[in-house]
């Protein structure tokens, strides 16, 4: 039986391959981590979520998580790239009505967007997200 004795040309594929790996990483393609606080009214968010928008000049893509008990974390794998974005907050809730239920007969509740639209549809909220970090922002919401 002959021993395998790797050639000069297979040991520097080897190490050209090992370079290449080292250099580009287990990454996220440029993603990075976002996380944060937001309370209404000086307390924690119960449940809603945020969203976060490049703006000209930035590069895609949207971000996005939910916010629970206050707080939200998008991981590398769901963030944005390092830019400016556009930051909305929303938060759906019962508006005490009843609609038409539009799968069937009889009516159900209506559901609706209670934050003010200065948070999400109007939003002048910005957040600059950095590659080196840390990315954490708090976003301190009135309901009036």
């Amino acid at each position: 039986m002959r021993e395998f004795i790797p050639s000069v040309c297979h040991l520097c594929r080897l190490l050209c391959v090992a370079a290449l790996a080292s250099l580009l990483g287990c990454g996220h393609g440029g993603r990075v981590s976002v996380e944060g606080t937001v309370t209404l009214d000086g307390r924690p968010m119960e449940k809603g979520q945020i969203q976060f928008s490049p703006l000209p000049g930035s590069t895609g893509p949207t971000a996005g998580a939910d916010v629970v008990n206050g707080k939200f974390a998008i991981p590398p794998s769901d963030g944005p790239f390092a830019g400016k974005f556009r930051v909305q907050i929303s938060q759906v809730g019962l508006t005490g009505r009843k609609i038409p239920n539009p799968r069937g007969s009889g009516m159900m509740d209506e559901y609706a967007q209670i934050l003010p639209a200065r948070y999400n549809t109007d939003s002048q909220l910005e957040a600059e997200v950095t590659a080196k970090g840390p990315n954490r922002f708090e976003y301190p919401l009135t309901s009036k």
